[in-house]
């Protein structure tokens, strides 16, 4: 019987995916071109930093705040991004896979944010009005311009480069 406890315990863990056992405040890169890295909140705070004032609609009304982080663009770009190839006909096929730490995903096309196509200013942040984010909010990925909120994702634990 404890046996099988153990045994039913251990298949538990192998379904739970790798990314909601992550937990550790950082977001893994990886993907087509890029040099795959865990990116904790100390390595995000080596990139220059960008501000912005963003507003959206959620389920709970208007959420409103002052987020600073690190451009996705430029996190991207850091990883190989740029390396894909010389055509950038060829590097708009691409799209990056955001994944939440429940599960959580949203897809995005390298155009949107690609500065000589989209120019989207889409940001991993780590701080909302002045402070840290909470930690049940972890690393969070905020898309300004949208109406609403859902591709802003909270507690990012992955991004990949299809």
């Amino acid at each position: 019987m404890r046996s099988a406890r153990a045994f039913l315990a251990f298949l538990i863990v192998l379904a739970v995916p790798s990314w909601a056992r992550a937990g550790d405040g950082g977001i893994a890169i990886s993907g087509v071109g890029i040099t795959s890295a865990t990116l904790t909140p100390a390595d995000l705070a080596k990139f220059p930093a960008t501000e912005m004032d963003v507003s959206f609609m959620t389920k709970n009304g208007v959420e409103k705040g002052h987020y600073k982080g690190v451009l996705l663009w430029s996190l991207l770009q850091e990883k190989g991004l740029s390396k894909l190839s010389q055509n950038h006909h060829e590097d708009l096929q691409h799209t990056f896979l955001v994944t939440a730490e429940d599960g959580y995903r949203i897809a995005f096309s390298i155009g949107e944010i690609a500065p000589d196509f989209g120019n989207r200013a889409i940001l991993i942040a780590t701080e909302r009005d002045g402070k840290p984010l909470a930690p049940d909010e972890g690393l969070r990925l905020v898309v300004p311009g949208d109406a609403r909120g859902a591709r802003s994702v909270k507690s990012v634990v992955s991004i990949e480069v299809k």
